[in-house]
């Protein structure tokens, strides 16, 4: 975890949505509910984190007003804000039919040097093949313009949050300091051209090593995916 929030610190700080003030004096970047996310990790051979997502999966009872989407400045924008919330609660309910989770994604990082590489891809693409795997539905993230990465998730599935047939607009941000987006997914629909890379990495995270906590200060290696619930690092080597 310090090496993804490190990771995460560097990234952000060199991009300018963070400030130095905002990390903590080892470097590392902390995200309200990092102690309660799913983390996807990508690794290289020397075992050093170069990529990560995480997950933060709800029930699809929760409030409102828990949701990390719920205090996005569109969220709170005074024209938007009742429509974001109505796009997520409809969200919900679609949820609570399909007796799924809610998920929301977010604090993507990718090393400089692997940019505009397949790593780029797979950190993204791999949102869906987790959210096959683990059976998870219905979702939202808030996605940046910069690098490209709204648009990228658009290409492989991604969606605008919308009412009654109206996108809602990208927007700035005042905490990250660049536009945003707010996108939903769904885990069962994607672009066709995606399948087969989410099938390889579906094999590839089943696979995989997950690291779970067990106990205060102890952490247990799980490789059975049947114990889903349990997991909370999953990672690709590269």
């Amino acid at each position: 975890m310090s090496a993804v929030q490190k990771l995460r610190g560097r990234v952000y700080l060199r991009d300018g949505a963070i400030q130095p003030c905002e990390m903590e004096d080892d470097g590392r970047f902390l995200m309200r509910g990092d102690d309660q996310a799913w983390h996807l990790l990508l690794i290289d051979g020397t075992r050093d984190v170069i990529g990560c997502a995480r997950y933060l999966v709800h029930s699809n009872t929760v409030p409102y007003e828990r949701l990390r989407i719920s205090h996005s400045a569109l969220a709170r924008d005074t024209r938007w804000g009742s429509q974001v919330r109505e796009a997520v609660e409809a969200d919900l309910a679609l949820a609570r039919a399909n007796a799924s989770p809610y998920v929301e994604l977010g604090g993507w990082a990718l090393a400089e040097e692997w940019r505009n590489t397949r790593a780029a891809l797979e950190i993204l693409v791999g949102s869906y093949a987790l959210s096959q795997l683990a059976g998870w539905g219905v979702g939202a993230c808030t996605a940046t313009v910069r690098h490209g990465s709204s648009s990228m998730l658009r290409r492989i599935g991604g969606t605008s949050l919308s009412v009654r047939g109206q996108e809602l607009p990208e927007y700035d941000d005042p905490q990250y300091g660049c536009k945003m987006e707010l996108l939903r997914f769904d885990a069962k629909t994607h672009a066709s051209r995606f399948t087969g890379l989410i099938s390889q990495l579906k094999a590839k995270l089943a696979e995989s090593v997950a690291i779970t906590p067990k106990a205060e200060h102890e952490r247990v290696l799980v490789p059975e995916w049947g114990r889903l619930n349990l997991l909370r690092m999953a990672p690709l080597h590269y």
